[in-house]
């Protein structure tokens, strides 16, 4: 997988953090493995307390394809999201393809498996490898696998572990 640039998305609003996602970034530019590739994770303001959460959300979207644009992304982009913010793959894809910066490819980490009808026709535009720890949803972890996803299996959740996946995938 050819990927300039990985982006670390942070958590969605009012929603746990998975991962530490300050810590993968640092064990990610400390991994030889990514030597030459950018490694980012755009602040996202906090959602105004009169959002609703299709707002909040849509605005979580919004933010990210701005830092992305903003920030000196290189593409093509490995975009990772972790937890509920895994559902939104599609709609940060798609902002990533209005903003003509390819995606090499999206990493779902202990993450929600978008809904198939929040995909349209055209996502997954570039490959999905999920990131399944032993706290992943079984659930969701099957969704990824009923739709041939690779799935990488992790022994926890550890900033370390998760960017030795990383590594690994964007390496591979």
């Amino acid at each position: 997988m050819t990927t300039a640039s990985v982006v670390l998305c942070p958590p969605l609003p009012g929603a746990p953090a998975v991962v530490d996602v300050a810590d993968v970034a640092d064990a990610l530019l400390d991994d030889p493995r990514l030597a030459g590739v950018r490694v980012m994770s755009p602040h996202v303001p906090d959602a105004a307390p009169e959002d609703d959460e299709r707002t909040a959300t849509a605005h979580w979207v919004a933010h990210l394809a701005i830092g992305l644009a903003t920030g000196g992304t290189v593409a093509p982009v490995l975009l990772v999201l972790a937890g509920s913010a895994g559902a939104l793959a599609p709609a940060l894809g798609f902002s990533q393809k209005a903003s003509r910066r390819a995606v090499s490819g999206y990493v779902l980490v202990d993450a929600a498996v978008p809904p198939a009808e929040s995909r349209g026709g055209d996502w997954p535009d570039a490959p999905v490898v999920f990131v399944a720890s032993p706290a992943a949803d079984p659930l969701e972890t099957n969704q990824a696998r009923l739709r041939g996803w690779d799935i990488v299996e992790v022994p926890d959740a550890w900033p370390g572990t998760v960017a030795d996946a990383i590594a690994g995938i964007v390496s591979a």
